[in-house]
């Protein structure tokens, strides 16, 4: 039998076993609605339990390990309410008894699934449990985002990081995002580079590099006797305004100086006369402002000047001793160093930054002590006669490998009460809402708010969610989460069988992904229907992807919003990135794509496969539609397995007209494909574009499903049993709302998982 975690398992078992006897509830009545509800369950459903569950369900070596015995007196609805929903469930989508046992017809499942029904709606008040979210570090993106929007360096130091560990299918959970030693090296490597790309610390010396043009002299020099150039190729740290220095003199004749200038990219940045000679060279320096990357860094010899009939000084010429950049300077520099200092006021204006920083850096308001700890390190740089950029740095540095800028903290006052429960502060609703939207601390408007105590007061939260919503910093969103709901980071990895799919490439590939990215975004931005997402009738598409999908009159490597042939295509699960993560290297997999259905659209995701069943057999032929359905046979010839294959398979065959790299097809080989099926209830469909209809009819499931993916990327925890009276509200809320984009989000914020939280539970 197939031997899923235990608290499946359970589940699993319950579905045909628990009989219930109704725990007296304290108000009018009760006695007589607890005989009644036990008189039901005596004459009418445990027989029915001992009719269909008894014989598998008891005795010495129970399936399930769970013995109906041990439940018959149990008196436990409200305290087990988790468990009767999940037996509701099995019972209710036909899942329970197997099908290779006797079925309860339609009248006996009816009185078994209405007498759970019942129950469970009698109980479910008392105060809701908000949960607790553990104090969880930044994941990689979160803190180049986070470093982006402190110091307005965008150059993804956490590249460099060991990969975060996921939870619950995302990569922001709190539990999971351990603190390994050498990330604790890494950190402090990135912090001093932050700083110096931030002020404007490092001097890079160019000459030294791969440098072209004039001729070499004594000590390294370059010395240029015609009209000619020192070129050099240097790649700049990222976006801002630099600092260029050139230590240079002339070998003045004629009745001018030497003409030197300054060019980027062959972009005039500056000229200067060059008047220093040999006994005092000088520094010319000055600002030009770039993009990160690759570029061309030249110093011009302009005025060339030679007369050998003439006396000495009769040869004008440009020596260049050295060239330096510094930077880059970003232009929020000013943001870290926002005026000019005299001696005098030197520190304090250290004290005003370091504090300012550090407010920004922790999302929270800053002690005096706090700010005097990170200030002694200023002080020391200044003694010790470092300039006051590199002080400030070092004191910059020091806030970046802080535990209060790395994690994300929210104290208690009884952290190990578990009745304690609080609703968080402004701050930390602030930083909630930016983790959530943006992956990124919050911003200026945020932080005021939160300051003023203002967040909260009457529609600023939803406002404040719809402008975050909009602004460009919700790719985020897009990126974080969709990226991995829709299993999208996985196409990165995919590998096509060059052989089957001949036409898979990197750019196709590419295009794949940012199909799906810009409709989950034009989703979010425009608020559509969450609907969309099952059979939304337009995509996005480049001439590569449209070729691919057999689109016509699409040209260019620039994507654009198309409407699409409802019978072929429509909704994520005829995009080509979801089909190719969810098939294998030489084929479909309606194992996969049936798995992916259950856990990212209707959320009952299956349980892992018994650990003693062959993988499908590869043959060389006959491998798709026909033969592929006789061969997938075997998984479903065993019981243990039919349980689950009942559910997946049906509903990936239903996506066969499309290849293993979401091409379009109606045949394979000698086969015609079969896009048919039958689900668990005996509801049947012909095609992709029926079975989306069901899909589509099954709207609670998904935004329930939707729900409690989203309210895990925004938690940073799971979803608990305790949360269940907030997902009820939450989609009730979404379904109230047209099933609107943002009134998922806005449901989300405003609940009570996400306002507040409660003391830590002691381990069992």
């Amino acid at each position: 039998m197939r031997r899923p975690g235990p608290v499946r398992l359970s589940l699993v078992a319950m579905a045909c076993i628990w009989p219930l006897a109704v725990r007296a509830a304290d108000d009018d009545g009760a006695a007589e609605r607890d005989a009644a509800a036990l008189a039901t369950f005596r004459g009418q459903v445990e027989p029915l339990l001992a009719q269909y569950c008894t014989k598998c369900h008891s005795g010495g070596e129970p399936k399930g390990e769970l013995k109906l015995d041990l439940y018959l007196a149990r008196a436990a609805v409200d305290q087990d309410r988790e468990a009767w929903e999940k037996v509701a469930q099995k019972l209710h989508d036909r899942e329970m008894p197997p099908e290779d046992q006797p079925q309860p017809d339609a009248a006996a499942r009816e009185k078994m699934t209405a007498w759970i029904d019942a129950q469970l709606a009698r109980f479910g008040g008392g105060q809701r449990d908000p949960g607790r979210v553990t104090i969880r570090r930044l994941n990689r993106n979160e803190y180049d985002n986070t470093i982006r929007d402190l110091v307005g360096v965008d150059f993804h130091p956490a590249d460099d990081f060991p990969s975060d560990d996921v939870g619950y299918g995302f990569d922001n959970i709190g539990d999971v995002l351990s603190l390994p030693t050498i990330l604790l090296e890494k950190y402090l490597a990135a912090a001093e580079q932050v700083a110096v790309r931030t002020l404007g610390t490092e001097q890079v010396n160019l000459v030294t590099g791969d440098t072209t043009g004039g001729r070499i002299i004594d000590g390294g020099a370059r010395i240029l006797t015609s009209e000619m150039e020192v070129r050099t190729k240097v790649r700049m740290f990222g976006s801002g305004d630099y600092m260029f220095r050139v230590r240079a003199y002339g070998e003045q004749a004629g009745d001018e100086p030497v003409k030197m200038a300054v060019y980027l990219d062959k972009q005039l940045v500056r000229r200067f006369d060059v008047s220093a000679v040999e006994a005092h060279p000088q520094l010319y320096e000055g600002w030009l402002q770039t993009r990160g990357g690759q570029h061309a860094y030249s110093i011009v010899f302009e005025n060339d000047y030679y007369e050998p009939k003439k006396p000495e000084p009769n040869d004008r010429n440009l020596i260049v001793k050295e060239i330096e950049l510094m930077g880059p300077y970003p232009p929020p520099f000013k943001r870290i160093i926002p005026r000019e200092h005299t001696p005098e006021d030197r520190m304090q204006l250290a004290r005003e930054i370091i504090g300012g920083v550090m407010a920004r850096a922790f999302r929270r308001p800053v002690t005096p002590a706090e700010v005097d700890r990170v200030l002694s390190l200023v002080r020391m740089a200044d003694r010790e006669g470092e300039n006051f950029n590199v002080a400030i740095g070092l004191g910059l540095q020091a806030i970046l490998v802080s535990p209060h800028f790395l994690f994300r903290v929210e104290l208690d006052p009884e952290p190990n009460n578990p009745d304690a429960i609080r609703t968080i502060s402004d701050d930390e609703l602030a930083t909630r809402l930016g983790y959530f939207l943006w992956s990124s601390m919050p911003d200026d408007e945020l932080f005021t708010l939160a300051r003023l105590g203002k967040l909260r007061s009457g529609d600023q939260l939803e406002r404040q969610a719809r402008r975050m919503l909009a602004d460009p910093k919700a790719q985020a969103l897009v990126e974080n989460f969709a990226g991995q709901w829709l299993q999208l980071r996985n196409l990165q990895t995919a590998a096509p069988d060059k052989g089957h799919y001949p036409d898979f490439d990197e750019s196709l590939r590419r295009a794949m992904r940012k199909e799906t990215e810009l409709f989950f975004a034009a989703i979010m931005r425009e608020d559509r229907s969450a609907l969309d997402f099952i059979d939304g009738d337009f995509t996005f598409v480049n001439e590569r992807l449209a070729r691919h999908y057999g689109i016509a009159d699409v040209k260019g490597e620039e994507f654009r919003k198309v409407q699409l042939d409802p019978q072929k295509r429509g909704g994520v699960l005829t995009h080509a990135s979801v089909l190719t993560v969810t098939s294998n290297p030489t084929r479909t997999s309606p194992v996969k794509r049936g798995k992916w259905i259950l856990e990212n659209i209707l959320g009952t995701p299956p349980p892992p496969p018994p650990p003693d069943v062959p993988e499908l057999k590869e043959e060389a032929a006959g491998e798709l539609t026909g033969s592929l359905r006789e061969r997938m046979e075997q998984h479903r010839a065993k019981p243990a397995c039919a349980v689950c294959h009942n559910r997946m398979d049906p509903l990936g065959f239903g996506l066969e007209n499309y290849d293993g790299i979401g091409a379009w097809r109606t045949s394979e080989g000698p086969f015609e494909i079969d896009p048919s099926g039958e689900l668990p209830g005996g509801q049947a469909f012909a095609g992709p574009q029926e079975l989306k209809a069901i899909l589509k009819a099954r709207q609670d499931e998904f935004v329930r499903c939707l729900t409690e993916k989203m309210l895990t990327y925004g938690l940073g925890r799971g979803v608990e049993y305790s949360d269940r009276g907030a997902v009820q509200d939450i989609v009730k809320t979404v379904e109230q709302n047209d099933y609107k984009f943002s009134s998922l989000i806005i449901a989300i914020v405003h609940s009570d998982p996400f306002q507040k939280r409660r003391g830590k539970r002691s381990e069992p």
